[in-house]
């Protein structure tokens, strides 16, 4: 397992052992390693940000897993003992030093009124500091009964000095309470007399620092200390999944099978590895195995196409009985989100701030990656398709006039906007088609003839008849029956009675006439799915109108605006703070429905994502038993 670790390309297959229960050394490493987590978390809400010292101590070895969970055991009981006492010290500190605060700020105000201390009467009286529960500002005064005196409002802390009988004080708390006003909290020996508080507050403030110095000498022995329980964090993570192969490998006394994928080019090194760490003593059993469902799929791109992989691998990962969308995705998912967001400006603007996520923001590479290819492409659309830059005309700066640029006239404008209608409707039938032909090919790979032949193929033409009839009739459905919908009847028909034929000749008329009516209501829901899909494709036309009517909207209230005093700076700003929030909100949008339209209108035609991702087996450290008990 350590040879297997260090070379990172063995895809664990394991099986589960009949009347094999759970290993009791696993319930024990899951133990530990809860007490590891719960006490890690405890240092962190004490040592907060402040960073650990480096180093982990001595590496834990053993020669048998009982002994290294004794040996973590017992290590890590002290290390407990200690977080608990530092807690203790800690929040009792916080809650002195925040008392500590309170009764400064009172005192600093009591000098006016301390000398009330020297009077008899007022020295036979209870004296209660009222403070409001919760809220930090007292907008009113607690209601207190006739026998008690306000003697103070402090400015500092919303605070209030009450004076009553001793024998009052139990109906004065009370009445306090009902105005949601409590006693303040005291601090251990503080004397009653006014006069004295400050001396005390004093002294006190100087055996809290001197108690801070000696808490801080026990923290920094906590970041001493937290590394070394980091480390025991891995060891048992670690160990959790030696001790889980184990669990489920076939073991018999001297031996042990281990089961697993390894890529074909890397057997003979791996065999070479392993033969030399067991001295030779290992018998390897080599199946190649590629169509089987729980074989791990890995393929190598090229870096442009990685990204678009792990876009692929948001639906499902591909089999290798299967077409690999990736490379076809890394074309149309860019030319769609062009579609959506063509603009020269705009496009440059999001790579712009993908490159900065690229580079800057470690953990928002790939959003950042994907946001550059889309940016680009957004960019190469809209200045050649479209011609628009910053939701204005190239040809206004430079001589191109684009194939699609928008028109002046409203009459023109109408005409292009059913030209972008039909260039989305296309391409939504292109890639449907795509997505039918790939699920043939498909069945070809996995040598499903009956199902290619009798109810892929007449869809593929089912759809084609269904889409030319639609575009050469503009929908007139009378039209239809003067010989266009013979188009359609052909492998409608042949998609309805050639499947349930085939089922009647090689199972009988029993599963034929079954399978008849499963295929009645496929061909009605394929029938609503090819309409529902291919309209889906207007989503690219709404997003083009929509931005064209953003930018408009924006330009509008900056021409209106122009006029005003200082209207050539407001209007500045209101371009700018335009066209940045239509690059966001249309960056958000069109990423959403470019894998709407491909996660759900392509995929769902074709891809069976039934594949198991290759992973290989890692650990953190490695296995932390000794050979010596291995041999």
């Amino acid at each position: 397992m350590s040879t297997l670790n260090s070379y990172g390309a063995f895809h664990l297959s394991l099986k589960e052992i009949e009347g094999q229960n759970p290993s009791q050394l696993i319930e024990r490493a899951q133990d530990l390693g809860n007490r590891v987590k719960d006490l890690l978390g405890r240092a962190a809400s004490i040592l907060g940000d402040s960073p650990s010292d480096a180093g982990r101590g001595a590496p834990v070895v053993s020669q048998e897993w009982g002994a290294l969970f004794d040996q973590i055991d017992s290590e890590l009981g002290p290390y407990e003992k200690e977080v608990r006492s530092i807690e203790s010290v800690v929040s009792r500190q916080h809650q002195s030093q925040s008392a500590l605060q309170a009764w400064k700020s009172i005192s600093a105000e009591l000098d006016g009124i301390s000398g009330l201390d020297s009077l008899p009467e007022f020295r036979r009286l209870k004296l209660l500091f009222l403070a409001p529960k919760g809220a930090l500002e007292a907008k009113v005064e607690p209601e207190l009964p006739k026998e008690a005196l306000l003697v103070h409002r402090f400015a500092a802390v919303p605070v209030f000095l009450v004076a009553c009988r001793s024998g009052d004080e139990a109906e004065v708390l009370h009445a306090a309470e009902e105005s949601e006003f409590k006693q303040l909290d005291r601090i251990d020996g503080m004397p009653s007399r006014l006069g004295e508080l400050a001396q005390f507050l004093s002294k006190f403030e100087s055996d809290l620092q001197s108690e801070s110095v000696r808490n801080e000498a026990s923290i920094k022995s906590l970041r001493r200390i937290k590394p070394r329980i980091d480390y025991f964090s891995t060891v048992l993570s670690d160990a959790n999944a030696v001790l889980d192969i184990k669990n489920r490998s076939a073991i018999e006394k001297n031996w042990a099978m281990i089961e697993g994928f390894v890529p074909t080019k890397k057997v003979e090194p791996l065999n070479r590895a392993l033969s030399e760490s067991l001295g030779g003593r290992f018998i390897p059993f080599i199946k190649v195995e590629r169509d089987a469902p729980q074989t791990p799929v890995t393929y190598h791109y090229p870096k442009f196409l990685r990204i678009f992989d792990s876009i692929t691998n948001l639906y499902g990962t591909p089999s290798y009985n299967e077409i690999n969308p990736t490379p076809i995705l890394a074309v149309t998912f860019p030319l769609f989100f062009g579609l959506m967001f063509g603009d020269l400006g705009h496009g440059l603007a999001l790579a712009a701030i993908g490159a900065f996520m690229y580079k800057r923001v470690k953990s928002m590479r790939g959003i950042g990656h994907v946001l550059m290819i889309a940016g680009l492409a957004g960019a190469l659309v809209g200045g050649l398709l479209y011609g628009e830059v910053f939701g204005k005309a190239i040809s206004n700066y430079l001589p191109y006039h684009a194939p699609l640029h928008i028109p002046e006239g409203e009459a023109e404008f109408l005409s292009y906007l059913m030209q972008i209608i039909k260039l989305t409707l296309f391409i939504g039938i292109g890639q449907i088609s795509l997505g039918l032909g790939l699920s043939i090919a498909n069945n070809f790979i996995q040598r499903k003839w009956a199902e290619a032949f009798l109810v892929r193929v007449p869809k593929l033409l089912f759809y084609f008849a269904l889409m030319y009839v639609v575009f050469t009739t503009r929908l007139e459905i009378m039209t239809w029956f003067d010989g266009p919908i013979y188009l359609i009847l052909a492998p409608v028909l042949f998609l309805l009675l050639a499947s349930p034929i085939y089922a009647m000749v090689k199972h009988g008329r029993r599963e034929g006439l079954g399978h008849l009516g499963e295929m009645g209501f496929d061909l009605f829901e394929t029938a609503i799915a090819f309409t529902s899909n291919t309209v889906s494709y207007l989503r690219i036309f709404a997003m083009v109108i929509a931005h064209i009517e953003l930018m408009a909207v924006f330009y509008s209230l900056a021409a209106m605006t122009a006029g005003a005093q200082f209207g050539f700076l407001f209007s500045g700003l209101l371009i700018v703070a335009g066209n940045i929030f239509v690059v966001l909100l249309e960056g958000i949008l069109a990423l959403a429905q470019d894998l709407r339209l491909h996660f759900y209108e392509w995929f769902s035609k074709f891809y069976q994502d039934s594949g198991v991702r290759f992973s290989p087996f890692r650990l953190a450290l490695g296995v932390p038993v000794s050979k010596k008990a291995a041999q």
